[in-house]
Parts: structure tokens; sequence; C-alpha cells
């Protein structure tokens, strides 16, 4: 395997645990601050690039490895379509933006530290 392919898949692991922590990050107060600065950077990534920095960045890598790789920058829809499943690029990204806004709409109503 060469250095492409491994920082892509690095890249990719780090990535799925982000998702893990915007998804469920809410139901551990440990991680609060954490889950906090993850969703701001996310949204903050897809408003001000269109989309999320590490899956440019694992993109990029892979692009290196596969120089044929057709990629549209919307990680789920890549590893959908993989495994036979078609989301909209669209859909995903808009979805994406709701939950993000909303996730951080819970936080600040719910946080003890803005009591």
């Amino acid at each position: 395997m060469n250095k492409n392919k491994i920082f892509a898949n690095l890249i990719l692991a780090v990535h799925l645990i982000l998702v893990l922590i915007i998804l469920f990050g809410w139901h551990f107060p440990k991680i609060k601050y954490v889950y906090l600065a993850t969703l701001i950077v996310t949204l903050l990534s897809e408003l001000l690039f269109g989309y999320c920095l590490l899956t440019k960045w694992e993109f990029d890598f892979r692009k290196k490895s596969e120089p044929t790789l057709d990629y549209d920058y919307a990680f789920l829809s890549y590893y959908a379509h993989k495994v036979g499943i078609k989301i909209s690029y669209r859909l995903i990204k808009y979805a994406a933006l709701l939950f993000l806004v909303i996730s951080l709409i819970i936080f600040y109503v719910r946080s003890p530290i803005y009591s």
C-alpha cells in the first residue's frame, strides 16, 4: 500500500470518529466541548468552502493513488454509492447543514454553560 492511500485511510478513520462525535456526542457530557467544537468547525467548513475539509483532503490523497477516481466531494454519497445506495449530493448537503444548525441550537438551549 502506498503512502497516499495510507494517508487517505488515516483521514477516513479520523473522519468517521468525527462523524460519530457529531451524531452522538450530545450523549456524553464529558466531551461536550469537543462536541461543540466539532459542530462549529464542521458547519463553518461547509459554509465557507462548501464541503468538509477532511473529505477534500482524503480524496486528494486517493486521487494521487487512483487518478481516474470520480468524486463530487460528498463523503456519504461516495461511500453509499460504493455499497450500492444512491444518495444525492444536494440531499446530503442540506440535511447535514440542517442537522448541524439544529444540533447547535439544541446545545445552546439545553447546555448548563449558558444558564
